[in-house]
């Protein structure tokens, strides 16, 4: 669905910010143009920033609280829009950090929502652009190659956008295309963050990171390889879980689909590739949530803002639907399927009533009878099916994707999941993969005394190799997160208080209370960002909190009883 709402200009940057960003484009260097760049991207939020604070400064301290939460959220709301702006504005890199909080908990709840377009709905290209990159990519006329080609992208994200065509065959295909210039744009702001914290004498901590972050980048910007990854994770996977998820294939060399005399549809700026014909995951989660809100009289606007809040003491755990979502756990797919048959159960009553009222006594049936409740998904099992292929993709290929987000899973009319989107992927060596593995069961088991070592294994460095910090961190990345429970039964043994919240257990993770992080390796960031992706994923389909460390230990144990001689490493 594309999104109707434009975003409201920020006066940051303006037609000034505009001429000297152009200029900087065509006559300064690109670390220059970078640093022009940096300075609008600060200067902008700076501005931004102010206005917040000048205006809520002017907010009546006494009027009544739900006042100020409304002034509050409309501030937030109008700082989200400008924010937006501007970032839509640079485009490049501050794109792809913004969709990487999207969602994370690290903003307040209407910056997620503004920023919600940026996952699939960012400005799209005009289709004259877009047939002058495939005619001079593919080197022969786009209706050579296709027969139909919607004009209207049916996605766009912060590197290219996605296009409905059908081939000369009849074969329905996607076609990704990448946006002009937008890989310099990506480099020079990397490479502007990276001087940044070598500034800030940060160089040795996010080292490895930005390496990987260079790696990942090269990829992603050559749609060749994301073809190449797209077709060896398919030939891993499918011989394994095709009756459980489905993955596209590219319109290559390989493929029956490819035209005579064509070498490949996929070049290093457009990829084609199969079309899966499923619906957004998406799609499946709002009525769920809906569903809950109303079981415990609240909205789904409400929940999610009290569910988004950064300061446990602040939610009202007085509220039956907030306390049941913290403190939940795993649900279980037979609790999964006894909604479903509930509700199935309550629409064909709904129906009989309907029609007797308006059959039998010709009068207009109650309001329950005639609005029918959308039948949910079985979230736990398809949010196991999910950790279950990704933990093969890790564990036994060494080759997995690390973002694979909602935007990504599609539900197919046959009940399969289809994953897409394969440009952010990462190779994991054997020893990584030992040691993650070895960590992951540790964490599963609650053998605390060998999650430390396992961690230190996996590349974590901190200033004093403080154990109390290794299984802090360990648990709240892979595990459920900063989940109540969890965090209670290590506060003996890591110093940290019961029932502590969230700004007490952040000073004890990165406010140095046990220790100062040193090194948090790239491939550990990626593995971390895939499990929490899952973890989400699993919550917005009401399969509760699940433990990453549990979902994940099955592929985990496979692996590892596969290969004995890998003991070794950790004598």
């Amino acid at each position: 669905m594309l999104s109707s709402r434009s975003p409201s200009p920020a006066p940051a940057h303006g037609f000034f910010g505009d001429f000297f960003g152009g200029i900087a484009s065509h006559l300064f260097p690109a670390w220059l143009e970078g640093l022009v760049r940096g300075m609008r991207f600060g200067l902008g939020l700076a501005w931004i920033i102010v206005c917040y604070l000048l205006t809520s400064y002017k907010c009546a301290k006494n009027a009544p609280l739900a006042i100020r939460e409304a002034e509050v959220s409309r501030l937030n709301r109008q700082c989200a829009d400008q924010t937006l702006s501007l970032i839509l504005g640079l485009k490049g890199y501050y794109i792809k950090a913004a969709q990487t909080l999207c969602g994370a908990g690290q903003f307040p709840p209407e910056f997620d929502e503004a920023f919600g377009v940026l996952l699939d709905q960012c400005p799209k290209e005009p289709f004259e652009v877009v047939q002058n990159i495939l005619e001079e990519e593919l080197g022969c006329s786009l209706w050579d190659i296709f027969t139909e080609f919607d004009t209207e992208a049916i996605a766009a994200a912060s590197i290219g956008q996605v296009h409905f065509a059908t081939l000369a065959d009849g074969t329905k295909v996607a076609v990704k295309v990448q946006y002009p210039d937008v890989e310099k744009f990506f480099q020079i702001d990397v490479d502007t963050v990276s001087f940044a914290l070598q500034v800030l004498g940060m160089a040795s901590q996010v080292k490895e990171v930005f390496g990987t972050m260079q790696k990942q980048f090269k990829q992603e910007f050559d749609y060749r390889q994301e073809a190449s990854i797209m077709r060896e994770v398919a030939e891993n996977v499918m011989p394994h879980f095709g009756r459980k998820v489905t993955i596209p294939l590219p319109i290559d060399a390989l493929h029956p689909s490819c035209p005579p005399g064509t070498e490949s549809l996929c070049t290093c700026k457009v990829l084609t590739m199969e079309r899966l014909d499923g619906t957004p995951i998406r799609q499946h989660i709002l009525p769920l949530l809906k569903m809950f809100a109303e079981a415990h009289g609240t909205t789904v606007e409400e929940l999610k803002k009290m569910m988004n809040t950064k300061d446990l003491s602040k939610i009202d755990m007085d509220n039956a639907a907030v306390r049941r979502a913290m403190n939940m756990g795993e649900v279980s797919q037979c609790q999964s399927q006894a909604l479903i048959a509930a509700v199935q159960t309550r629409n064909l009553a709904a129906k009989l009533v309907g029609g007797c009222f308006a059959g039998c006594f010709h009068a207009t049936p109650p309001q329950w009878a005639r609005t029918k409740m959308a039948v949910p998904v079985n979230g736990p099992q398809l949010s196991r099916r999910l950790y279950e292929v990704h933990g093969f993709e890790i564990f036994q290929n060494g080759l997995f994707n690390s973002d694979p987000h909602a935007g990504n899973v599609l539900i197919m009319p046959d009940g399969r999941l289809g994953l897409i989107d394969y440009g952010a992927v990462m190779r994991l060596t054997e020893e990584q993969r030992f040691y993650f593995a070895k960590m992951v069961i540790a964490i599963a088991d609650e053998d605390d005394d060998a999650v430390p070592p396992n961690f230190w294994g996996c590349g974590f460095r901190s200033k004093n190799q403080d154990p109390r910090l290794a299984l802090l961190l360990a648990h709240v990345f892979f595990n459920r997160g900063p989940y109540k429970h969890d965090m209670n039964r290590l506060s003996p043994k890591v110093g940290l208080p019961i029932n502590a919240d969230i700004l007490t257990l952040d000073s004890y993770i990165r406010g140095g209370k046990i220790d100062d992080i040193l090194e948090f390796p790239g491939h550990l960031v990626l593995l971390q960002r895939c499990s929490m992706v899952l973890s989400g994923i699993g919550m917005e389909l009401g399969a509760g909190r699940l433990s990453s460390a549990k979902m994940l230990k099955p592929q985990a144990v496979l692996w590892l009883n596969k290969r004995p001689d890998l003991e070794a490493l950790s004598s």
